[in-house]
């Protein structure tokens, strides 16, 4: 082996490890408007609207996940008590009854952008990437673009190794928030991940001295650092001993202003839940152009078979032995 093709394989050695420690990053989660709905419209007997910028209590999710419980039982085709449900659910870490929630009542809101822009980004945070594609494609809306949604297709995107045809995706939703370190991140990842590790350096320091940053950030700045060589400085960021720089991002006017959504999650591909083998069989089997009401009643189907089987052999060990 001859030393230049020694140094090239080093290289890609390091590329791989620094890449393995790189975190995506989810921009998805709720806003307290959405948790809770009071004032003179509100329903008889809905809890009241926590103020903006307020962080509601757990008694105060507690009560409202009661009320639109009984709503959805009241109305389970109704898209609003689906979602108003669903995200008091997730707001109490209780994601995949809030998954169950709309899978539920999917086929009656098959056309509802907010319904299946909700749906899609549940289910890439609950790991079904192939159902949240599906979704996810239909959720968008070019004449009324929302960045949450192309994001998280850039995401569903990335971690389907498909890094180019993401940054598409990342670069719309930067563009409508560009204030947002999760876009920022997710996007330097993406160019970090199809060789362009420069390109994605400044982009990292930015989102590191954002006020929406994650920890995760700085890691994911670290490691881009050590792809190109820049050890030291690698360190240094990684223990916060450095003082990055924010880069000014482009004037945005008040009134469009993007208001940060509250601690973006950040995820990274081993930290996902494992889907079943059912599961998993009914969404990756199906092609991209499948129909994707089909590819997303499977899913169901598959999700309710393991659940029933589960229930089964949890009955047969409980069953007294003769």
């Amino acid at each position: 082996m001859t030393i230049g093709s020694s140094l090239r394989t080093a290289g890609l050695a390091a590329r791989a490890a620094a890449i393995a420690g790189l975190a995506l990053a989810l921009g998805a989660c709720s806003q307290s408007s959405e948790l809770f709905v009071g004032g003179p419209t509100a329903p008889a007997g809905a809890p009241p609207q926590v103020a903006a910028g307020a962080e509601p209590s757990r008694s105060d999710l507690e009560k409202a996940t009661e009320y639109w419980g009984k709503e959805h039982a009241k109305l389970p085709r109704d898209a609003n008590a689906a979602l108003n449900y669903a995200r008091n659910l997730k707001a109490l870490d209780r994601k995949r009854e809030a998954l169950g929630v709309l899978q539920s009542s999917y086929l009656y809101n098959a056309q509802n952008r907010e319904f299946l822009s909700e749906f899609g980004r549940l289910a890439l945070e609950e790991g079904h990437a192939p159902m949240a594609q599906q979704l996810l494609e239909r959720a968008d809306d070019p004449a009324n673009p929302d960045w949450r949604v192309l994001s998280a297709r850039g995401v569903v995107l990335a971690k389907q190794g498909q890094y180019k045809a993401a940054i598409p995706h990342f670069e719309r939703a930067r563009g409508l928030a560009p204030e947002q370190a999760s876009i920022m991140s997710n996007l330097a990842l993406a160019y970090t991940m199809d060789g362009q590790a420069a390109k994605a350096e400044p982009m990292l320091r930015q989102a590191n001295a954002s006020q929406t940053s994650d920890p995760r950030v700085r890691q994911n700045l670290a490691l881009v650092l050590r792809l190109q060589g820049k050890g030291d400085e690698a360190t240094r960021v990684s223990m916060g001993t450095d003082q990055p720089t924010l880069v000014p991002a482009p004037p945005v006017s008040v009134a469009a202003r993007p208001q940060p959504e509250p601690s973006p999650a950040f995820v990274t591909s081993t930290s996902l839940p494992v889907r079943t083998a059912s599961v998993r069989k009914a969404t990756s089997a199906a092609p991209a152009s499948a129909d994707p009401d089909a590819l997303i009643r499977a899913a169901i189907e598959a999700d309710v078979a393991r659940e029933q089987t589960r229930s089964r052999a949890i009955a047969t060990s409980s069953a007294p032995q003769r």
